[in-house]
């Protein structure tokens, strides 16, 4: 049997993408929509790691059960959505409480119905909250369990309604949120986002205290990525040559892609150097007056593939932001650690410390991607415990 799970998936509109060893957390969501909702989920990880791969494979696996109905809003696929977006992508007119998503053709998902002349100019916050309760409502009369599912939630954070004060939507939403999981047990409530510093928040956020839990959806280990290549046809030496830069499936699909187009896997590899080279050099240009205290941030990595949140001084948050921000760090808020982000943004030892002292014009200078992949952690669940032991950005407490 082969060292991990390759599944072909149809779900990817355009064709066929494989599933690449994501059986833990795939089995887990499944699991965890069958259970009756008391909580919040938040679904976290670094961009690209297959969050929304596995939740869409959940789904298909799932949707022709006849007692689970999934609504299903993928907010990558939109610009931030104003508040009239918001209305028309959640909401759909008819003559049913939740309806079928006419424009979704891999899955069988819902949105929340609502009469053909229900307006929504001038709409009241809590005229939307109605409308959502009554499709909730509905489903758990028919006998069904409502899941709903939002990916990258944070879009929603510039939203408001205005009447007797300006309302954030996203806060109250939180609030709903609450009592449909926690205190009604009617409808599961799973948010997906790669915005570690909005899960930052998220975890801070005293309505959320003892209502939420956290899984991270993490990179592929370097064992497994080896597994995988081999698996695939490559050999021994581009194998070894590969492991040390890849750590996402998605790579792995375009290692494979580029092979059959002719690209070596080197000259692959170095083309996401260069790209990357140049995020980093734009990254400390646009924030030019801050370069003394990202590079000194980034020396923190010479010889530590993570730190710990306690290991950094207060007055640096500043500068993590800007790297967490421009993925160049990731964050792993529930666990408290911060490491740089997979392979392909980074670079080795060597290319990397000769990069920077380009950047910043100094040969003494450090660098960070040393490329210690088999330290990624695996996948967590995490239970919200009272208070929070992390530094905060924006807010971010070092």
């Amino acid at each position: 049997m082969s060292s991990y799970n390759n599944i072909n998936n149809n779900i990817i509109s355009g064709g066929t993408m494989k599933f690449y060893n994501k059986e833990k957390e795939l089995n887990y969501l499944k699991t965890y929509c069958q259970l009756e909702p008391n909580s919040i989920l938040f679904v976290y990880g670094p961009k690209s790691s297959g969050k929304s791969t596995v939740m869409k494979r959940v789904i298909k696996e799932l949707e022709d059960r006849d007692d689970l109905v999934f609504f299903y809003y993928n907010l990558r696929k939109y610009a931030t959505p104003t508040k009239e977006e918001f209305l028309n992508i959640f909401f759909e007119k008819g003559d049913k409480k939740y309806l079928i998503n006419k424009l979704e053709l891999n899955f069988k998902i819902f949105k929340f119905g609502v009469e053909e002349n229900f307006e929504y100019n001038n709409i009241m916050l809590n005229n939307v909250f109605t409308k959502i309760n009554e499709s909730v409502n509905k489903v758990v009369e028919d006998g069904k369990k409502p899941i709903l599912i939002i990916d990258e939630l944070q879009k929603l954070k510039s939203i408001y309604f205005t009447g007797n004060g300006d309302k954030s939507l996203l806060n109250e939403l939180f609030n709903l949120f609450v009592s449909l999981t926690k205190m009604e047990h009617l409808c599961h409530v799973i948010c997906l986002t790669s915005d570690t510093l909005f899960i930052d928040e998220i975890y801070r956020n005293s309505t959320l205290k003892n209502t939420s839990k956290y899984y991270l959806i993490n990179w592929l280990r370097k064992g497994t990525v080896r597994s995988i290549l081999k698996e695939e046809g490559f050999t021994d030496d581009e194998v070894n040559y590969a492991i040390n830069y890849i750590s996402l499936p998605y790579e792995i699909v375009e290692l494979v892609e580029n092979k059959k187009l002719g690209l070596t896997v080197e000259e692959t590899i170095k083309q996401w150097i260069t790209i990357e080279k140049d995020k980093l050099k734009n990254t400390i240009r646009r924030n030019i007056n801050k370069k003394e205290e990202l590079l000194k941030i980034l020396s923190k990595f010479k010889n530590n593939i993570t730190l710990k949140n306690d290991e950094l001084e207060d007055e640096l948050f500043e500068g993590v932001k800007i790297l967490i921000e421009n993925e160049i760090l990731f964050y792993d808020v529930i666990n408290g650690i911060i490491k740089p982000t997979p392979i392909k943004n980074g670079m080795p030892y060597e290319r990397s410390y000769k990069l920077l002292c380009e950047v910043s014009g100094s040969s003494d200078c450090f660098f960070i991607f040393d490329f210690l992949l088999s330290e990624t952690r695996n996948d967590n669940v995490i239970n919200r415990q009272e208070g929070s032991n992390g530094f905060n950005v924006g807010e971010m407490r070092f």
